[in-house]
């Protein structure tokens, strides 16, 4: 008895040295977990968040893969003293990558949540569950599909299951043919439904099966519908039908992006199906990254969004066109979890057992650098002096939503209201990073860049209103232009870093920038703003001659998956608004297909040439620059104009 009460009495005091192990960590196959980490996971949409699947990502930055079991099987979460379900999506110790869905219990409305993760415990077992992390889960490793789903088809459509896998196939070539399937489960708005999915095509015409995935009427898959739809060879249409049969509406929206993926690569999809301003909503997200392209939102002229509760729904269909469009949708892995459109975002601090100090990273997990409308129409201010709160107001009623804001080493704090008053009305801002103006010493920009850069993240790091982003205007590689670039290449490296990952970079690229070093940008950066206009040039200042001036720019960002807005002059000395209207409408309406462009950056020439360190005694004249005197009257007209365009359109 004495040696029993010796024992429970050493048990308990080892919990009381590592209370969260011994009272939450439950699941295991015995041992002891060596390392953990702190998780602070911040609300942005102003929601209590009960239950919500968070994706934790780690990679070489924030995680030692070598301290955990190969596949992650000791991995757990807790949260006070309750152990919390995970689902690990992916893991590569080789390629030091993961991501890990947990289930939160609890995430206030603009506050803060923390975790624990556990690992380093090599005699831990794997208790990554799916299905209890989800709100629904299936990864089809059984030989049927009777327990999650119903199924339907006509002219000889199939459903199999094997290997893990379900194809869903139509094997003739028939009008209409359709092989479908939806679950017994019906699931509430707010709501994303996610697969893992791969297209083939085992018929003659090379377009294959049209595949949709998304949500429909519980009762008849027609009534209500939130679908996306992909057709032709590699899936590059994707459009919407949408029906809400309580408004009586359904929409048919032309073409708006594609998946653009290779027969027989898997990718995952992801249908977002919310409701914001008592509207139905609806995002599209292609391996976890939302396309703004497919943004779309009820009105109440346009009630096309369902809002009651629904099944999902997979389904390959042929085209009425009786070709030989055979073949099928091929998917690993299905499942609803819940969403909100400003999700919340991840910061890991690492609190290893035997460290000598605490090592803080920051998840790399992207702010959300589109404002809703899918565009950005950003506007240079390079004194904050002429802009009150009003004026600010005016900003954001004309249609502009994001601000690109001067920013230097003394003048951060000073700039918190006026961030506040942007945020307050649904308006980005970044914090600009020019040349020092005001310099007299022959230090290079670089120096003076990563100084402010250290600030701006300080500032965030304490203030209630942080920035959302920063710009950094890169050397103009005016001198040695092939020396230049490589520095900037190096400086932006090194600003990433000092950045981390949750605040997002936009990066102004001059025109005389090296085409083959846009892709090493690419890398560091989030967004690539192209300048159009110099010093001391003739700028172009017509749709045809901005287009062609980056096109090959714009080509390269494109192959490199990256993301840009056209950067144009204006001069303020103008009264007319039209030729800079026209100009914004004509970019948007050529480029609204192309996944690299984000929308459209204006600059006064004037105020741009003044902060570019140019000698007073310095004349310019820029040629064939639209202007305008009200910036923020024009630009009202054109996002106005633009988005009755849009609607007219769908």
């Amino acid at each position: 008895m004495f040696k029993k009460i010796v024992r429970i009495t050493l048990l308990l005091f080892a919990c009381t040295l590592f209370v969260q192990t011994c009272t939450a960590l439950t699941y295991s196959g015995g041992g002891e977990w060596a390392y953990s980490e702190e998780i602070t996971i911040r609300e942005n949409s102003g929601t209590n968040l009960v239950n919500y699947q968070i994706p934790i990502v780690l990679n070489s930055s924030n995680f030692d893969f070598s301290l955990a079991l190969s596949q992650g099987e000791d991995i757990r979460f807790s949260s006070g003293d309750k152990q919390l379900q995970y689902w690990i999506d992916e893991w590569s110790a080789k390629k030091e990558k993961a991501t890990i869905w947990v289930k939160v219990p609890n995430i206030a409305a603009d506050g803060n949540a923390k975790i624990s993760m556990y690992y380093g415990n090599p005699k831990a077992t794997d208790v990554s569950s799916g299905s209890s992390t989800f709100e629904f889960y299936d990864d089809f490793s059984g030989s049927g599909l009777f327990g999650n789903w119903e199924r339907f088809s006509t002219g000889g459509g199939e459903i199999k299951i094997s290997d893990g896998i379900c194809n869903i196939i139509v094997p003739k070539f028939h009008p209409e043919d359709i092989a479908s399937i939806k679950t017994k489960d019906e699931f509430p708005i707010n709501s994303i439904f996610v697969v893992k999915r791969q297209k083939v095509t085992t018929g003659t015409d090379s377009r294959g099966p049209v595949i949709m995935q998304g949500f429909v009427d519980p009762q008849k898959e027609t009534k209500n519908q939130v679908l996306a739809s992909t057709e032709l060879e590699n899936e590059n249409k994707v459009t919407w039908i949408l029906q809400n049969a309580k408004s009586s509406a359904r929409y048919f929206p032309s073409d708006l992006t594609n998946v653009n993926v290779a027969e027989g690569d898997w990718y995952t999809m992801g249908v977002a199906w919310y409701m914001e301003d008592e509207f139905g909503k609806i995002a599209w997200f292609k391996n976890g990254v939302r396309d703004s392209k497919m943004d779309l939102a009820a009105t109440e002229e346009k009630n096309y969004i369902p809002v009651t509760d629904m099944k999902i729904y997979l389904s390959a269909n042929t085209y009425s066109d009786v070709s030989d469009n055979t073949g099928y949708g091929a998917f690993d892995y299905a499942y609803v979890r819940k969403f909100v459109s400003e999700e919340p975002t991840v910061m890991i601090a690492s609190t290893r057992t035997g460290s000598e100090e605490a090592i803080t990273t920051v998840e790399p997990v992207r702010i959300n650098i589109t404002p809703a409308s899918g565009l950005m129409t950003a506007i240079r201010i390079f004194d904050t002096a002429d802009y009150d709160d009003a004026s600010i107001v005016e900003l954001k009623e004309s249609g502009l939503n994001t601000i690109m804001l001067l920013t230097d080493d003394d003048n951060i704090w000073s700039l918190e209201r006026f961030v506040k008053t942007a945020h307050d009305n649904d308006m980005q801002v970044y914090a600009m990073i020019f040349n020092d103006p005001k310099s007299k010493s022959d230090e290079d920009n670089s120096v003076y860049v990563r100084d402010v850069l250290e600030k701006v993240v300080d500032y965030n790091s304490k203030s209630l209103s942080a920035f959302d982003g920063v710009d950094i205007a890169l050397d103009p590689c005016s001198e040695d232009l092939e020396e230049a670039c490589a520095q900037n290449i190096l400086l932006l490296e090194d600003g990433r870093e000092i950045a981390g990952n949750e605040l997002a970079i936009a990066v102004d690229i001059p025109s005389s920038y090296l085409l083959a070093d846009l892709a090493g940008v690419s890398e560091s950066a989030d967004l690539i703003i192209l300048q159009t206009y110099a010093l001391d040039t003739s700028n172009p200042g017509t749709k045809d001659e901005i287009i062609d001036s980056v096109a090959s720019k714009m080509g390269e960002i494109r192959g490199s998956e990256g993301k840009a807005l056209i950067g144009i002059a204006v001069n303020e000395d103008f009264t007319t608004d039209a030729d800079v209207q026209n100009l914004l409408e004509e970019l948007q309406d050529y480029y609204s297909k192309d996944t690299a462009f984000m929308g459209t950056s204006i600059v006064v020439y004037t105020d741009y040439e003044e902060y570019s360190m140019v000698p007073e005694t310095t004349e310019t004249e820029s040629k064939g620059i639209p202007g305008f005197s009200a910036l923020f009257a024009v630009a009202g007209l054109v996002a106005v104009s633009y988005g009755q365009r849009s609607q007219k359109k769908r």
